[in-house]
């Protein structure tokens, strides 16, 4: 079981990487990381290996200015996981789930379910799956919180059955192919952090993810 301040670190990082996954990328998030000096200030949970190599990218990448680095962010943000064409990082579940990589897919379907059962609302920018890791890390990240305010293990327990079933089968392919596409240091950085936060809840939490076959 994790403690009040491990919940609060981890919760903390699942919000930053939501935002930071699933928004493009704006000067208001850069200069929330520059303003809270991120690689001093992120929380030490974790996997220690990944999380020092990602604070050090996000470290190099932010020392540019906002006029030259947004530009290839953006840029970085859109072949990543935007398009057109094909997309480097693909970041909704369900391709990496089924064998014809489809979006919306039965693991999408599954996770909707899985949030419907828990009461779960998941607020999207616009029509598109609800399995995208960055939702689900927003989810993550209030489930966490929820346990923080009733300190009863029921809300921890829904977030191990959403890591176990929904999340993890496909987040080290996920995160393996966005550390490799991506062009920039900042997004790099942004791949091993995800990576940190996962492995880190996995072992704390002692889980072990389904295995399922990919396809991506």
């Amino acid at each position: 079981m994790l403690n009040q301040e491990q919940l609060s670190c981890y919760q903390a990082q699942a919000n930053v990487l939501y935002h930071a996954l699933y928004f493009e990328p704006s000067e208001f998030l850069l200069g929330q990381f520059r303003e809270n000096d991120v690689a001093q200030s992120w929380p030490e949970t974790g996997e220690h290996s990944q999380r020092s190599r990602g604070l050090a990218l996000l470290e190099q990448a932010l020392k540019e200015p906002d006029e030259t680095l947004l530009p290839m962010l953006k840029k970085d943000y859109t072949q990543l996981f935007l398009g057109p064409g094909e997309l480097t990082a693909i970041p909704w579940g369900s391709p990496y789930l089924h064998e014809k990589r489809l979006l919306c897919g039965p693991s999408t379907e599954a996770f909707a379910a899985f949030c419907q059962h828990h009461g779960i609302q998941v607020s999207t920018q616009s029509k598109e799956p609800i399995d995208h890791i960055g939702l689900m890390l927003s989810v993550l990240g209030s489930l966490l919180a929820e346990e923080l305010k009733q300190e009863n293990g029921v809300p921890l327990k829904v977030a191990e059955d959403l890591l176990r079933d929904h999340l993890l089968p496909w987040s080290d392919r996920f995160c393996e192919l966005m550390l490799a596409g991506a062009t920039t240091p900042y997004y790099q950085g942004i791949a091993l952090l995800i990576s940190s936060l996962l492995d880190g809840l996995t072992q704390e939490l002692d889980i072990s993810p389904l295995s399922l076959q990919l396809f991506q």
